[in-house]
């Protein structure tokens, strides 16, 4: 049996609600999100309960109760998904970590889209760097989301400047930037930036 293509029009059905279209994506896409999920678990130094299958399959269900997906591109879908998968890891970490009362705070690494760890920050506490993330979208929204889809998402330069529609030398400026402010807050100043 032939699988259907993954289209363009495929992206933009599911990103108008679809279902049959979104299963179409999950489907044809498992091995490439399943890479993704675990690159994300991967940064926060494998967390104990949560496998990639079961963070993939997570996703899934979060962004079918959406009604559609977010962006109607391959790169837009993948960004979405680095996002849900994130935000699945933080929400795991913090329930644990509330069960533990306080105690064991996870550690993540910040990882290039080639899975390279990224050596300008050493691993932080999840939590906290959920938090500087969240205080860096206040201060600059687009530095925030160039932040979150080259570190989070896995994307290379030139994708997060499509994703974002603009040239890669802001993305470049974006991501020193936000290096640097991120430190900062984590108390990391004496990293390599």
């Amino acid at each position: 049996k032939t699988m259907p293509a993954v289209t363009p029009e495929l992206f933009h059905l599911a990103a108008g609600g679809d279902a049959d279209a979104m299963g179409t994506l999950y489907a044809e896409l498992y091995p490439e999100i399943k890479r993704v999920a675990r690159a994300r678990l991967a940064q926060a130094g494998g967390v104990t309960g949560l496998n990639a299958t079961a963070l993939v399959h997570e996703g899934f269900m979060r962004m079918a109760e959406r009604e559609g997906l977010m962006g109607d591109t391959r790169v837009q879908f993948f960004a979405y998904v680095g996002k849900v998968l994130r935000s699945i890891v933080i929400d795991f970490v913090r329930a644990r970590d509330a069960e533990k009362r306080g105690g064991g705070a996870t550690l993540l690494t910040l990882s290039h889209a080639d899975s390279a760890p990224d050596s300008w920050l050493p691993a932080v506490d999840v939590v906290a760097l959920d938090q500087a993330l969240e205080r860096l979208k206040l201060i600059d929204e687009g530095m925030y989301q160039t932040s979150e889809l080259h570190f989070f998402c896995g994307m290379t330069i030139e994708e997060t400047a499509e994703a974002r529609s603009i040239s890669t030398r802001t993305v470049n400026r974006e991501i020193t930037k936000a290096r640097a402010l991120l430190a900062e807050w984590l108390d990391v100043a004496n990293a390599r930036i």
